[in-house]
């Protein structure tokens, strides 16, 4: 009996028709096979970056040495305010000036000068300048340097110099990426802050009586004589030993991207009195203190 090209036209379309069903059925559970396996790898990656995290040691933490007011400077600073976490590069920083052909010879080597105080402070992490492939990108005497963050100002708001770091995730606080700008009118200790807020520091809540480079501004606050004035504005670049230290603390291998500063408080064991003493009272709203800007010192007629 011979089958009618109608009924042989129907048995081929049915025959496709179950084939693409089997398909979409196999591609639909391989599909959520597949997102439940990521979601597990993610789940184990998140709970073992955690632990990583919790396994923090203060013991060979205090093996670092500090003072106290060093370790109230860590405090303020290395604890990023966004959610007092710590960020910090995890991998070498190649550090490529992406407007290196627009730059006098000076301005290039004040990046050298950076680079060249920093390696020291972040070992094991290398710090090198590179011509190409970089993953610190600086550009630097930009004709304009526009903040978009402060969202009080109507308009955007033009600063010396700015930083911007990578995104976080919940599994990484790490850092590895970064964009530095400085502007055309900004000097070299612009240039030093903002490779500061690169590595992880953020602006100190308190006020301190030696000179903070990572301040919102980069003057100290108290001078005891002309002759400290002298010496400080002699210097190409003004980092304070404490502030040596801090960035020292921040990249030790007992700190690792993502420490809660609660976790660093209970494993530090702070009492309520070193809490208060220690922690400032940071939020995104809270008040900074503008220093001095270098201009104003200028009145002592320093020759």
């Amino acid at each position: 009996m011979c089958r009618s090209p109608l009924a042989t036209h129907i048995n081929v379309y049915t025959l496709m028709k179950n084939s693409m069903v089997r398909f979409i059925k196999y591609t639909i559970f391989s599909f959520m096979v597949l997102t439940i396996v990521i979601g597990l790898a993610s789940f184990i990656n998140e709970n073992e970056a955690v632990k990583e995290i919790r396994r923090f040691n203060a013991d060979l933490f205090r093996e670092i040495g500090y003072t106290d007011d060093e370790l109230s400077l860590f405090c303020d600073v290395a604890f990023m305010h966004e959610d007092t976490r710590i960020r910090k590069w995890d991998r070498d920083i190649k550090v490529e000036i992406k407007n290196i052909a627009d730059l006098s010879d000076k301005s290039i080597a004040e990046v050298d000068s950076v680079i060249a105080i920093l390696a020291p402070l972040l070992a094991p992490i290398k710090i090198e300048r590179v011509r190409s492939g970089g993953n610190l990108h600086v550009y630097r005497k930009v004709s304009e340097v526009v903040s978009h963050k402060i969202k009080s100002h109507p308009r955007p708001v033009c600063l010396n110099g700015m930083a911007k770091i990578n995104g976080k995730s919940d599994r990484s606080w790490s850092i590895n990426y970064a964009c530095i700008y400085d502007g055309a009118h900004s000097n070299s200790q612009t240039l030093l802050h903002e490779f500061e807020h690169a590595l992880g520091l953020d602006h100190p809540i308190k006020l301190y009586s030696y000179y903070v480079t990572i301040g919102r501004s980069v003057i100290p606050q108290y001078f005891r004589s002309k002759e400290d004035v002298r010496s400080f504005l002699r210097q190409p670049f003004y980092i304070s030993e404490q502030e040596k230290k801090v960035i020292k603390m921040l990249y030790s291998p007992e700190i690792k991207a993502g420490l809660h500063i609660e976790t660093f408080a209970r494993r530090m064991e702070f009492t309520d009195e070193d809490r208060i003493r220690l922690i400032p009272e940071a939020s995104k709203n809270s008040r900074i203190v503008i220093y001095p800007s270098p201009e104003e010192y200028h009145r002592y007629e320093i020759k």
